[in-house]
This record gives C-alpha cells, structure tokens and sequence, in this order.
C-alpha cells in the first residue's frame, strides 16, 4: 500500500548544490532552491533498509532501489503535523508584471505563437515560438512567487487566461529563506580553530514566517512525498548535509487529483499542457522522448514548449561507492504544449493515467521521482501576436 510521507526540517535544511567545497578559506556551501527528487527518494530508501541495530543493511540495497517515490512537494502543515495545503512550483508559461513595488501586478500566460509572413527562426520546424499573444513593456514583478498554492494552480491549469489586479499572496509563496553560518576549521591536534579557515554553510528554512513585520504566524512547511514501504516508521532521522534533523509522519492526505472538469476538456479539445512539478531527466535535454511516444491509441505531438536553463544533478551512489554521473535536467515548472491525435476516450484514458506520473526519460529516474506531471488545458491553436495601442495613439 502506497503512503503519503511528509518531512518536516527542524533545522535550516542543507541541500548543497554541485560548485566546489573544500577546506579552503572562504569556501561557501551553497544551497538549492529546493531538494532534488533523488535526496528524498535516497533518505526513504536509506530509512527502508535498516536493520535491527539502526544501520543501513547493505544487503537491502537491491530491493529498496526498486522503491518507486513520487514527490518532493512542498506542503503547509497545521497544528497536529497533518498537511493542510499542497504547493507546486510555479508553472513557467506565467508572467507577472508589475515592477517592484507593486502591490497589485498583471498575470500574462504565454501560448504558442503563429509566425508572421515572412518571419522565421531557428527553432526546429516542428516547434513554435512561444511568448504572450499582447505585447506589453511592463517589466517583471521581481518579487514572483516561487510556490504556488495548490487552488492558485488548479485555476491555471483549468482556465489559463490573463489577469489584472493580481494580489502576488493570491498565488502562492516566495523562495525557502536562506540561512546561513559561518564556520570555523578545528585543528584536530589542539582543539582550536585554524587561523583564517573561515567556512559558509547555507540552508533552507521551512519554518517561515507569514507576517515577518507582526511575528505572528509560521507557516510550518514540509516535503512529502508517496512511496509503498514497509519498514519506515514515523520519528526522527538526520537528513542531507550535516544530518539535520527532519521529522518523519505519515500522511492521511492523498496526492491532489485533476481538478474537475479538466480531463474532460483534454479530451474534447484534442491538446493539453504538460507542466512539471519535479524537475525531469531527459536524454535529448529539454526535450522529452517517452512523453511524446504513442500509446494506447494516443499520438501526442510537441507544438512549443517553455524550458528555463538546465539544473545539474550528481549525488553518491552507495552501491558502487562512487560519484553518480552528473545529468542536467529540465527544471520543475516547465510546460510543454502538445497535440494529441485519437479518439476522445483514447486521450481521457491517457491523460488520466499521466496525472502525477513521471514523464522522465529513464526509468531509474522516474523511480526516483524525477518528472513528476501535471496537465493543463489548451485549445491547441497558434496564436497571431498583437499589440495594445498607447492612449496616444488611440487619441490620434
């Protein structure tokens, strides 16, 4: 039977990205955003395989790597350490505009694009361009929410459309908040510490104050994620760099469902949008391969897509006892827009089986959790560019 696991950090979370530190002066362990799927998926597997005594068993190694995890998600916690709201990250085709200080900024999508007479690019032909349908020279709200509340993103998924008026706290949260320490090298002969070996160690907070000027409320966050165990028990565990400790507690709460109404239209309109909520291994890069195969009569086809720059994933694998390779990944939040050929009940069976599924190229990934999706609706159009008029223009 599959579990939903939430992990709650009691201490700032070291997640170390993959720039060099070593014991030199100055030296900065920098943080992620937010945890790769593979260091939940290894600290359940870790906590899968131990024996008696409370050490991993390496004759567990082969069967607890078949564990197949879905997640990370972030998640809001309430009093009793049950989740009271799921997140994801923002979805990329979102645009908020509106400058820095604004207390109500603009929410633009970004769709497919028809090329105009005469113009063209160096973007496979299959692929279209993809970018807002109005033009407007507003610039970036620079304070964007990195998480989206789950009922914020459920609407974008339903009814992507623009908006005015946006308050940025009707979306969803910013980035974890950064903590940081300075360190002191210790000479093992004396005890002391070593002159000028000076460190920097970073880590995420999940315990976030709602309203830091009031110091009123903490959002208690947490990573959660679904696996079939049998042999992980709630309590406390180190975890990531430095064995911070997390809290371990099951989860009576499902993973989120498609909201209604939504596979449905998918099937009716014949495209939908592919959006991820873990970043995803690819074997073409950007471009997914096992997504677009045929299957169960339906053929989808890549129309655009919106890809940030890659994220770089290595690790330690402990059954060969060295580095993982390093793999570059599509960063949670993409989308992709496809076009999807069969018969309507073909694609509602199709999409339903690929909600919160992994769309990851390889299948050690995927156990892993990376590639984790959601669908959004589109109508499965190109859309013609356009241009709003200045009050100038419209006076003359």
């Amino acid at each position: 039977m599959k579990t939903i696991w939430t992990i709650e950090p009691r201490d700032p979370l070291v997640i170390r990205d993959g720039r060099p530190f070593g014991p030199v002066p100055g030296a900065v362990a920098h943080a992620l955003s937010f945890p790769f799927p593979s260091t939940t998926s290894g600290a359940l597997r870790t906590r899968e395989g131990l024996g008696p005594d409370g050490r991993f068993d390496p004759n567990q190694i082969e069967r607890v790597l078949e564990i197949s995890v879905r997640g990370p998600l972030l998640v809001e916690l309430d009093g009793s350490g049950e989740i009271a709201r799921w997140y994801a990250p923002a979805p990329a085709d979102a645009v908020l505009l509106g400058g820095a200080k604004s207390e109500r900024i603009r929410l633009r999508r970004l769709v497919p694009l028809k090329f105009p007479e005469g113009m063209d690019s160096d973007l496979p032909k299959e692929l279209s361009p993809v970018g807002m349908s109005r033009l407007d020279p507003s610039k970036p709200y620079s304070h964007a929410s990195r998480f989206w509340c789950w009922s914020a993103l459920e609407e974008w998924l339903v009814n992507p459309s623009d908006r005015e008026g946006v308050h940025p706290s009707e979306l969803g949260i910013g980035e974890l908040p950064l903590d940081s320490r300075v360190h002191v090298s210790i000479q093992p002969e004396t005890l002391t510490g070593a002159e000028g070996m000076l460190f920097r160690v970073e880590g995420r907070e999940f315990l976030v104050l709602e309203e830091p000027q009031k110091f009123s409320r903490f959002r208690r966050l947490a990573l959660a994620l679904e696996a079939e165990t049998s042999q992980v028990k709630p309590g406390v565990a180190p975890m990531a760099g430095e064995r911070r400790v997390v809290f371990w507690r099951k989860s009576q709460r499902p993973l989120p469902s498609p909201p209604a109404g939504l596979i449905d239209r998918i099937a009716q309109e014949k495209a939908c949008r592919v959006i991820l909520l873990t970043p995803a291994e690819f074997q073409k890069g950007w471009k997914p391969s096992q997504l677009l195969q045929p299957k169960e009569g339906v053929s989808p086809s890549l129309v655009g897509a919106v890809v940030a720059r890659p994220e770089v994933v290595s690790g330690w694998s402990f059954k060969d006892n060295r580095p993982k390779p390093t793999r570059r990944l599509a960063p949670a939040g993409s989308v992709y827009f496809l076009k999807l050929e069969g018969e309507s009940e073909a694609i509602q069976q199709w999409a339903e089986k690929l909600w919160m599924r992994s769309v990851s190229d390889t299948e050690h990934a995927a156990r892993d959790g990376f590639g984790l999706a959601v669908l959004g609706t589109w109508n499965g159009k190109l859309e013609f560019l356009t241009r709003e008029e200045s009050d100038d223009e419209k006076a003359s």
